[in-house]
């Protein structure tokens, strides 16, 4: 597939940018294009992303927006030239869905995320083991070419925590009482998870809070979305939401308004970093607790242990 069909999320910020700098003037895309000593349609493909930008362009455009600060210019050609570099992960595009491969490159070009995950420890905090669980899917058998390549790609996307140019990727993300429970891999899986968790929730770029059952319902129902803010000079914000077989993308200031307030109330109902810290401790030690009472449990007594569990349930 061309570029042309699968622009970089990089270069539909770009675009989207020079569409809102031409718009602030009162400008048309004639008035661009008179610029650019291009046609009209030219100035579209580049503010829709489907086309990139030379330095000598975008420069033309800049003069034509009045943006002159030299770090604000400075900052728009590094946007353009970032658009144009090839990803290590374009190298998998046979491989990925073309929307995986977006995300990925959302991690690795923005400066932050926020993010809600009601159900599953998000990829970004994932140990292998867990991650190769939940792209199995609950099937069994031997892990296949396809099921290896995503977890390793999902691994390397963590990169972004702890990279040193640019600054590592900042993030807070809220996540479901459902996460802690649910013993994806098995409850040996789970507990070293949350372990992970834990460990990372130590690194002064990021932040996790519960959001526990406790909390009843909650604003924006139970679809995990995320909210990656670029650097300047773009500012721009983009939100990603998620479903079973893709993700969709939300580039509007309404849409991004709309969820940076959804996601301002969720925090301001879930448990604080350090309550988060605790509760996330306590369900890794039940899952332990539990582990070391079924070791030492004979036959008879876990049979009759788990059908007073079933009559309970």
């Amino acid at each position: 597939m061309g570029a042309e069909q699968y622009p970089t999320v990089r270069r539909r910020v770009l675009g989207a940018n020079l569409r809102r700098l031409r718009e602030d003037k009162s400008l048309l895309l004639e008035d661009a294009a008179d610029a650019l000593s291009c046609h009209p349609a030219k100035v579209s493909r580049i503010e829709s992303g489907r086309s990139g930008i030379r330095a000598l362009d975008l420069k033309a455009l800049l003069d034509l927006y009045e943006v002159g600060d030299a770090q604000a210019r400075d900052g728009w050609l590094a946007l353009a030239r970032e658009g144009r570099r090839q990803r290590w992960w374009r190298d998998l595009a046979d491989r990925l869905p073309q929307d995986f491969l977006d995300l990925i490159g959302l991690e690795a070009e923005v400066a932050s995320c926020l993010g809600f995950q009601p159900s599953i420890i998000p990829g970004l905090f994932q140990t292998e083991e867990y991650a190769t669980a939940v792209i199995r899917g609950g099937t069994v058998g031997p892990v296949d070419e396809q099921c290896r390549t995503r977890v390793r790609v999902r691994l390397d996307r963590q990169r972004v925590l702890t990279r040193e140019e640019p600054a590592p990727l900042e993030v807070l993300m809220v996540i479901g009482e459902a996460a802690l429970r649910q013993e994806i891999g098995g409850h040996r899986v789970l507990r070293e998870q949350l372990v992970h968790l834990i460990e990372i929730a130590q690194l002064s770029n990021v932040t996790v809070q519960v959001l526990p059952f406790s909390a009843g319902a909650y604003p924006g129902g139970p679809t995990p979305f995320s909210i990656y803010g670029f650097p300047p000079p773009s500012g721009m914000e983009v939100v990603s939401l998620e479903n079973i077989t893709s993700h969709a993308y939300l580039e509007r200031a309404q849409d991004t308004a709309h969820y940076g307030k959804v996601f301002a109330d969720l925090r301001g109902i879930a448990l604080s970093p350090v309550e988060s810290e605790a509760f996330i401790a306590a369900s890794a030690q039940q899952l332990a607790d539990r582990a070391a009472r079924n070791r030492s449990d004979s036959p008879t007594e876990k049979e009759e242990r788990h059908a007073k569990e079933e009559r309970h349930a």
